[in-house]
């Protein structure tokens, strides 16, 4: 964009070297033509070639100084590129660490900058020192076209007395403005040059460069993606191959999506913009209706080449003549914040969730999102023997959810490994076909501190006067004999009835 803003001006320079041109002619025009004497028209011709040396050579002088700057931005630039370096080999070696690389191979590994690059910036610098010391010229009796020599030739030139001082001054001024102006003109003709040659072919190189590098990100999340459709593909086939074995059906599965926070995005770049001026796309409602029809359905493809043609057609209206002053820009704004806007990538990520019956996780109830990790953990955990605690699977779930799903795979999954349930619901303890329960009482004693007693044996086990292990789980889980039985008289199902 700031390529595109430096092109854009190219017109306004030519007409700006029109302008001084006929201001150069106008200044010549009112150069007195009859001086008093012929020695003193010789000396104004003197003083006006002498001006023009002592300019160019201050140019030159100038450049040169530029050149010390740069080569000193370079030194630093190095340093600070060394340091980066530097954390990239230490970050890099604990990676290759973690992956078991011998140390000796890590090497390979190490960007190296070379090291003579000192003695070559100290020979260049040293070389600019010199050139600005030959410019400017000795103190005392300084060579004949340095800075110094130029300056002393000119006052002395100056000092000498006119007829018509008045006189002497006007052509001064002339002579001066007309050096400013042929200097002007000079440099905005390089810059022409520049933009209409070399800078135009910069502009277009990183224009695409820009880009590429934009889509890049793109690309790299479709490798993402593939890489999690590959690792959920074999916990997908793992998972229906585990519901196949048991006749069961698969409810838990993986999605990969492309999300996009368009309002962030927008938002972000509503606040660079000055409302009060016309922004590409006219108004900042139908910059957001245009970013919806040409990049939100390309970003949420999550194709590279659909995304590049969008950004071009999306940004060709940024780059439209009239919006290359970026005057429909804040104050506080710059060139920068608007680019790092338009290629801003945080918005668009690639997101993965778990599916439990065909609904995100995130959609489901507290109780669901348990059912359908608890599965996934036990269909996935095969191969694990050790035994298994779980507290209250039964939590913000209601009774057919628990007798459909937790006590079926419960049952599955004790085949392989011991289960233990910590749980006040009946469905899990007597349809899971419980080897074993176990009844915890507590009791509070006169010091306040409770006792607990366990009793423990297997579902059928019955004892007279509430003493068997039927007879507890009765009454804890569901209140007691006489309560099942009014219960069980209150539903009066028929028989056969699911």
């Amino acid at each position: 964009m700031l390529l595109a803003k430096q092109c854009g001006q190219a017109p306004g320079k030519k007409t700006r070297t029109e302008v001084l041109a006929k201001e150069r002619t106008g200044l010549i025009g009112q150069m007195p033509h009859q001086l008093i004497s012929a020695e003193e028209e010789k000396i104004q011709r003197d003083i006006q070639i002498k001006r023009q040396k002592l300019v160019k050579a201050q140019q030159e002088a100038t450049t040169d100084k530029q050149k010390l700057q740069k080569l000193s931005d370079i030194r630093t630039h190095i340093c600070t590129f060394r340091e980066e370096m530097a954390r990239f080999s230490v970050e890099i070696d604990t990676m290759l660490e973690s992956a078991d690389v011998p140390a000796d191979d890590r090497g390979a590994f190490h960007p190296l900058f070379p090291e003579d690059t000192a003695p070559l910036l100290t020979r260049w610098e040293a070389a600019l020192d010199a050139a600005l010391t030959r410019r400017a010229g000795a103190t005392e009796n300084p060579t004949e076209g340095t800075i110094r020599w130029l300056q002393k030739q000119i006052k002395e030139l100056e000092e000498r007395k006119f007829t018509d001082e008045v006189l002497q001054e006007r052509i001064k001024t002339i002579q001066c403005r007309i050096l400013d102006i042929d200097t002007e003109t000079q440099r905005i003709r390089e810059e022409i040059a520049q933009i209409e040659g070399p800078e135009k072919e910069r502009i277009a190189t990183t224009c695409e460069k820009r880009l590429d590098t934009y889509v890049a990100y793109f690309k790299n999340l479709g490798c993402e993606q593939k890489i999690l459709e590959e690792l959920f593909k074999l916990v997908s086939d793992r998972l229906a191959g585990e519901a196949a074995a048991e006749q069961e059906q698969n409810l838990v599965e993986f999605s990969i999506r492309w999300d996009v926070d368009l309002d962030s995005w927008l938002e972000r770049g509503s606040n660079l913009f000055d409302k009060r001026s016309i922004i590409p796309y006219g108004t900042m409602q139908n910059l957001e209706d245009k970013a919806r029809e040409i990049l939100l359905p390309a970003w949420m493809s999550g194709n590279p080449n659909n995304i590049q043609q969008a950004m071009n057609k999306f940004l060709a209206e940024f780059q439209k003549e009239e919006f290359h002053s970026n005057k429909f820009m804040r104050r506080e704004s710059t060139v920068q914040d608007l680019l790092e806007w338009l290629y801003k990538v945080e918005h668009v990520r690639v997101s993965y969730s778990l599916k439990y019956n065909g609904v995100e996780l995130e959609k489901l109830s507290p109780g669901t999102k348990g059912i359908a990790l608890l599965i996934l953990y036990l269909r996935m955990d095969i191969s694990d023997t050790r035994p298994l605690i779980i507290d209250q699977p039964d939590d913000n779930l209601d009774n057919a959810s628990i007798y459909e799903f937790l006590t079926t795979y419960f049952k599955t999954a004790k085949r392989r490994r011991q289960i233990i349930l910590i749980t006040h619901n009946p469905n899990l303890v007597v349809n899971a076909d419980s080897e074993q329960v176990i009844v915890a009482t507590a009791e509070r004693r006169q010091n306040g501190l409770p006792r607990i007693t366990y009793q423990s044996g297997a579902l059928e086990n019955n004892m007279p006067k509430e003493q068997g292990i039927r007879q507890q789980v009765c009454r804890i889980l569901e209140g007691g004999s006489d309560a099942f039985r009014k219960r069980e008289r209150r539903y009066a199902l028929p028989e056969g009835q699911p």
